[in-house]
């Protein structure tokens, strides 16, 4: 069953940006294509979610690794895949599929490049090593090589990259990618080591620098085979309002899989309610509130305990270690939060 739904949303720079949305084979897909579209595409080839969560393959079109490419005229294409939970064989179909849409709807692609990350980084790298054909360029973040299991690396992986590989890896995670390149070797691999903790724990501008490197790589310019990726956040003006006990922002958005919250508040708004790394907060919605502790990534709090801590793109995120934020205080994307200090908030 093919089931398709267009929408024309805003103005991307100067070319604007149609979004797809619809269904192939049980998959949930969504595809931003530019008016002038070049011919690029980006595949993005989600991580594990749990069994049971809705199936999602939403992007934001207007964030700092998405815009920049609409604004270049490439298309980027993202698949919920048929299924949540362990999905890797299956996965590699359903972005073929998408791929072959796209192809359908938009015409030929001259070039595909894909980017993954966790289980999407296996995914990613079983498509550089031709599970997935015509794929130019491969960007595996915090890549996880191994078996649904934990037991050694997956069966699948040929240790033979046909297309460039870039592994863009926080500092605590570099060992399936650095055995990865001591087998398969150098020529078609390289390893960026980005310099904080944490799974996945990259910004969009890192994202997309090494997307574009891997391009360019596909073109003959061959990127520095090891090299610091990290980009450090820009520095973000508050929006956020003074209100009793505290200061009030946004939930930018809500995942619907794992229920973590992206919000509007920034580092000054943190200092200007004197909080710092290891201090306890509270923050607040529309049906509870939820302790939480400053920290540097979501992983620094024991399982069921809340965390506070500025992403790698210089957002506040709100967690909690094994649990849903957005159901704990009844909150979804859009909606208004209030950030306060333990003791502050009555």
């Amino acid at each position: 069953m093919k089931r398709v739904l267009c929408l024309l949303v805003g103005l991307i720079g100067s070319a604007a940006a149609g979004v797809t949305r619809g269904e192939i084979g049980g998959a949930q897909f969504m595809i931003a294509a530019p008016e002038k579209w070049q011919g690029k595409l980006v595949l993005i080839a989600h991580g594990y979610r749990p069994e049971g969560n809705p199936l999602d393959a939403e992007f934001d079109t207007k964030d700092e690794f998405a815009a920049p490419l609409l604004e270049k005229g490439w298309g980027i294409a993202s698949t919920s895949y048929r299924r949540n939970g362990w999905i890797v064989e299956d996965a590699l179909l359903d972005l073929k599929a998408l791929r072959d849409h796209v192809v359908k709807e938009h015409g030929e692609v001259k070039r595909c490049l894909v980017i993954g990350s966790s289980m999407g980084g296996l995914i990613g790298t079983l498509a550089a090593e031709g599970a997935l054909d015509r794929v130019d360029g491969v960007v595996a973040i915090g890549a996880y090589l191994g078996t649904e299991e934990r037991e050694g690396f997956h069966e699948a992986l040929t240790w033979q990259p046909k297309a460039p590989l870039i592994y863009l890896t926080n500092q605590d995670e570099l060992e399936h990618p650095q055995r990865y390149r001591t087998k398969a070797g150098p020529e078609k691999t390289a390893l960026w080591e980005v310099k904080r903790d944490g799974h996945c724990n990259t910004s969009d501008s890192e994202r997309l620098q090494a997307l574009l490197a891997v391009d360019a790589w596909a073109d003959g310019t061959v990127p520095a085979k090891e090299k610091d990726g990290t980009v450090y956040p820009p520095v973000r003006e508050s929006t956020a309002k003074k209100v009793d006990g505290g200061l009030e922002g946004k939930v930018t958005l809500a995942s619907e899989s794992w229920g973590n919250l992206s919000t509007g508040f920034v580092a000054a708004d943190l200092t200007a309610l004197g909080l710092k790394t290891g201090d306890k907060a509270v923050v607040s919605g529309s049906k509870g509130k939820l302790a939480v502790k400053v920290v540097g990534y979501r992983s620094d709090v024991a399982p069921g305990e809340g965390a506070l801590y500025l992403t790698p793109n210089g957002w506040v995120a709100v967690v909690v270690n094994g649990g849903n934020a957005a159901k704990a205080i009844g909150v979804t994307t859009g909606d208004g939060v209030v950030l306060g200090k333990a003791g502050a908030q009555k």
